[in-house]
């Protein structure tokens, strides 16, 4: 990025940050410096700066389920960030930076709780929308109405429904064709069972789920119905559990979270030494039962 396009985005963006350290902006703790770190609601102009400029850019919410580089990333990164939600009935309304467990908290605050199911899912609602986070008992394609939806490489904003934003298992359309979420509406429901379906899966995943630096699940469930085609378990099958390398750890709790844990002498662990981890976990599960692991994790190199 040349001084002169720097000087140009900086005039428009005052706040934006040189040489940030993106350890510090995702769940993994991993991750060099970026050129220039600019954290907005008004992702749209941030876009329209860089396409002008010709700059590369990338988008990030709450950076729970990507693992940037130790080198950083030489361009714009822009991060959503916002705390605007409207409810409407029984809908919500909320910008894609807005915290996934903020939202959930607020939808609780008026008697609703059918979100809570989403409930532990770090990152922001567009994150969410964009790989249709969940678990095996409910994914946010499930309560989605609507979305706002922005074309990168054409500027265009268009309003999709629900059918066409194509959702699949840790997919959608947003994520295939590289958009961006501007914002999200959400079914909601007063109905008392959700309340306590929430609190016995919070229950179970507090048992059931490390605590540490980590970005979740790191691979794709190769089938959500089979539990002995899990990742967690095939890992934990192939006799990878407290596997390490360097500062990163396979998780003796469980096998699909990688987990950043200081290494012997002391060192965090590196996107080197995750994906030196991930490549042995897919190696040996492939050896085993000759099944591939996919990532869910986003590599950012």
């Amino acid at each position: 990025m040349t001084k002169k396009v720097l000087a140009k985005i900086k005039e428009i963006f005052p706040n934006a940050k040189e040489k940030e350290p993106l350890s510090f902006h995702c769940t993994f703790g991993v991750g060099g410096p970026a050129d220039l770190f600019i954290e907005t609601d008004d992702v749209s102009k941030a876009v329209s700066i860089c396409r002008s400029t010709g700059t590369r850019f990338i988008i990030i919410g709450g950076g729970s389920n990507m693992l940037f580089s130790d080198k950083g990333f030489r361009g714009v990164v822009i991060k959503l960030s916002s705390k605007s939600i409207t409810f409407s009935g029984s809908t919500v309304t909320a910008k894609a930076g807005v915290n996934l467990q903020f939202l959930i908290k607020e939808c609780e605050k008026k008697g609703f709780y059918n979100l809570s199911l989403l409930g532990g899912i770090p990152g922001t609602l567009g994150g969410a929308v964009r790989g249709n986070a969940g678990w095996s008992d409910m994914e946010i394609s499930d309560v989605l109405r609507s979305a706002k939806i922005l074309d990168p490489t054409t500027g265009k904003i268009k309003k999709y429904d629900k059918k066409s934003l194509k959702f699949a298992y840790r997919s959608s359309l947003v994520k295939s064709d590289k958009l961006i979420v501007l914002e999200a509406t959400l079914a909601l429901s007063k109905a008392k069972k959700y309340k306590l379906l929430a609190a016995k899966f919070s229950e179970k995943r507090s048992t059931t789920q490390p605590y540490g630096m980590s970005a979740g699940s790191f691979f794709k469930n190769p089938s959500m119905t089979d539990p002995k085609k899990k990742a967690g378990y095939l890992i934990d099958q192939c006799g990878l559990k407290g596997k390490q390398i360097g500062g990163a750890k396979i998780s003796e709790k469980h096998a699909n979270f990688i987990i950043n844990a200081s290494s012997k002498n002391g060192k965090k662990a590196t996107q080197k030494d995750i994906l030196s981890l991930a490549k042995l976990a897919k190696k040996q599960v492939w050896k085993k039962f000759e099944i591939k692991l996919e990532e869910e994790v986003e590599i950012i190199k």
